[in-house]
């Protein structure tokens, strides 16, 4: 395993970490916005909840209550695992993220520990998904009210029951708050951190071999660049498209073509490579002209791969104020997809933060509605080519993403 890249690096990692686990601790949530991950998720105020008279429940056995527990037990674990997979991806050893499914972390972290004062990228950044952005001592749990709300919301815009029943679920366990174990390793996680931070710049000043004041004067994304591409080992994936990212941030020509490359090596591995590169080819880079046919096969195979940033390009926006990746895009397959991601939606295939943001969205009703947008002979075609996507991939797709 290489070495961690630069201090910047392991920096964005813990913002996105932490923007993405305040999510569900924030009062409330708006859909997420196509093009983005669950990161991307913003908060609004919401209006009252809207309080129906109350029904008269029917009894319920004590075996039924227990299979009920045993059921939203399941789902939150679900959702552990697989919201720890959307960020985590390759980097957690199976054993880390079983403890991570099961809220032991501080078991975890005696496997991380070892590897990230070895200077190991990947347990560094399931460090930085244990540490939770520094918030360890400022976490707040959502209240009684905010999770009324939020149920209340989805029900007004068309949840169906159970997908009401799992959300009061999740949002019960994140009332609830972390545990002490969660805590303790959020702590000991974010110490070690700080401890391997001193390090890092006497690590890219030796590899570039120039002084710590010289390199503090340079520009920072230009320096991070040259450091990753003197340490990228050959078929890393991810070291390829870390540097890619990097290098479309810089926005130029060149770095464009350099970084289409380092795409197209990563794509072979890595579905959110193929996605990016998808996006690429779409916008024109590193030339004005869109490569469609190229950039809609890529897009299909990070989707069916299960990549969420793939999933929402092809589904398509659902608010008209959203900017569309691919307008001229066949409204059935546009229909097909999204069928398809609400299927993973509601399996919770992205996380906790992505379940409660989709359940509030009124997404589901929406997608199922745009049918009446289109020609007769348009939506039977939708009709047809969803339920054959359905058949033929979703059992995969839910099996490589871990809500099978």
């Amino acid at each position: 395993m290489r070495r961690s890249r630069t201090l910047a690096l392991l920096l964005l990692v813990l913002f996105g970490v932490a923007v993405l686990l305040h999510v569900l601790r924030s009062p409330t949530l708006q859909p997420a916005a196509p093009r983005t991950s669950a990161t991307g998720t913003s908060v609004q105020r919401l209006p009252p909840p809207i309080r129906a008279a109350p029904a008269s429940a029917p009894a319920v056995s004590p075996a039924e209550a227990a299979r009920i527990d045993d059921s939203a037990a399941r789902f939150n674990r679900r959702l552990r695992c697989t919201q720890a997979r959307l960020f985590l991806g390759r980097t957690a050893p199976p054993e880390v993220l079983a403890a991570l499914c099961d809220r032991k972390p501080l078991n975890a972290l005696k496997i991380l520990l070892p590897l990230a004062e070895a200077g190991d990228l990947h347990a560094l950044k399931v460090l930085a998904f244990l540490a939770e952005g520094g918030s360890c001592n400022t976490r707040t749990p959502i209240t009684a009210a905010s999770r009324e709300i939020l149920v209340s919301l989805a029900r007004t815009r068309g949840a169906a029951p159970e997908t009401l029943r799992r959300l009061d679920d999740v949002l019960a366990e994140e009332q609830a708050g972390p545990t002490p174990d969660e805590l303790e390793a959020c702590r000991e996680s974010l110490g070690e951190l700080k401890k391997l931070h001193s390090g890092f710049p006497r690590q890219v000043s030796d590899t570039l071999g120039r002084p710590e004041q010289t390199l503090r004067g340079e520009n920072e994304l230009d320096v991070e660049i040259e450091f990753e591409r003197k340490t990228l080992v050959h078929g890393d994936a991810d070291g390829e498209e870390d540097l890619a990212i990097d290098l479309l941030k810089k926005g130029t020509p060149d770095s464009e073509a350099e970084a289409m490359a380092l795409l197209r090596a990563a794509a072979a591995t890595l579905p959110s490579a193929r996605s990016r590169l998808a996006d690429c080819l779409l916008r024109g880079c590193p030339t004005p002209a869109s490569d469609l046919t190229e950039a809609r096969q890529l897009l299909r195979d990070a989707a069916a791969a299960g990549d969420l940033s793939a999933l929402l390009t092809l589904a398509g926006p659902t608010d008209p104020s959203h900017a569309d990746s691919d307008p001229s895009l066949p409204p059935p397959e546009r229909y097909a997809w999204a069928q398809f991601l609400q299927r993973l939606n509601a399996a919770g295939c992205f996380g906790a933060a992505q379940y409660s943001t989709w359940a509030t969205s009124g997404e589901a009703p929406g997608r199922q509605s745009s049918l009446l947008a289109m020609s007769p002979a348009d939506a039977s075609a939708a009709q047809t080519r969803a339920a054959a996507l359905i058949a033929a991939q979703l059992d995969r797709t839910r099996q490589l993403l871990g809500c099978e």
